[in-house]
């Protein structure tokens, strides 16, 4: 085997100078973008608004297709929709109609999986992300927390390659969201698969990820990706109290901070 297939068996995901044009735009959303993410390592990419940070995810779930170069999957180039991808959006997207262990167990379902083994393993990932006594309540009855660990528990209950999570947890206060990066540290430190994740929060990027893909204003291209250097497991708690945080944090805002127009805070 050549070094180079090597390197491209490590991947999950590869961008190799990737355009994507609207119709009718006056500039793309992406333009030139290269960067790979590496098996079983989680990948944050931030940027500002605008950047087409959801754009990347779109296409690396071939819901867009690049109007120059080419996305790679396990070594493949991705021509149609993903289906070894999960996505995770800003809005939890539940189906209103169906009880929380139906929503989760939704994507098994249309896997055909044998229903001893489904509802064996709905219960499983219900006790996973804290849901235990609400498995037969309804979108409308729970929180905003509550609704994104039934999507969290949905995307990760049939094992995906790559799980692609959008901005997840934006919406919601802060003490929510500072547990839900836990769990979801816990979660994947667990899973040991592979996973990109938006978001603008530069703290969320330093606690989740191994390494930032810090995005160009538009039309995005990557600015610079940087890694980051703390063991795992992690608590979150234990690394904002530390002084490499600190260096992290300064060292990644001075990257983003050239990227957006300071007197310009309120667009």
């Amino acid at each position: 085997m050549s070094t180079n297939q090597r390197d491209h068996s490590a991947e999950a995901l590869r961008f190799d100078h990737v355009t994507l044009e609207f119709p009718g735009g006056h500039q793309p959303a992406i333009e030139d973008v290269s960067f790979r993410v590496a098996r079983r390592k989680f990948v944050a990419v931030i940027g500002p608004s605008g950047c087409g940070k959801s754009t990347i995810l779109n296409l690396a779930a071939g819901l867009l297709r690049p109007t120059r170069g080419e996305v790679h999957f396990n070594g493949e180039p991705v021509t149609g929709v993903n289906s070894e991808a999960a996505y995770v959006t800003q809005k939890a997207n539940l189906l209103p109609w169906l009880s929380v262990k139906a929503n989760i167990g939704l994507a098994l379902k249309f896997r055909r999986v044998p229903k001893a083994e489904r509802d064996e393993r709905i219960a499983h990932w219900i006790k996973v992300v804290g849901l235990t006594g609400f498995e037969d309540h309804y979108p409308r009855e729970l929180s905003g927390g509550m609704q994104k660990r039934v999507a969290i528990a949905r995307a990760l209950i049939y094992d995906p390659s790559i799980v692609l999570m959008d901005e997840p947890f934006g919406p919601l206060d802060a003490i929510t969201r500072l547990k839900l990066q836990q769990d979801l540290l816990n979660l994947w430190e667990e899973q040991e698969g592979t996973l990109v994740f938006v978001t603008h929060d530069l703290n969320e990027a330093i606690y989740l990820a191994d390494e930032v893909i810090v995005m160009s204003k538009g039309p995005g291209t990557v600015h610079r990706t940087l890694e980051v250097p703390f063991p795992r497991p992690r608590s979150i708690g234990s690394l904002v109290e530390s002084h490499e945080f600190s260096e992290l944090y300064n060292d990644l805002w001075s990257l983003f901070k050239s990227e957006i127009d300071l007197s310009d805070a309120s667009a």
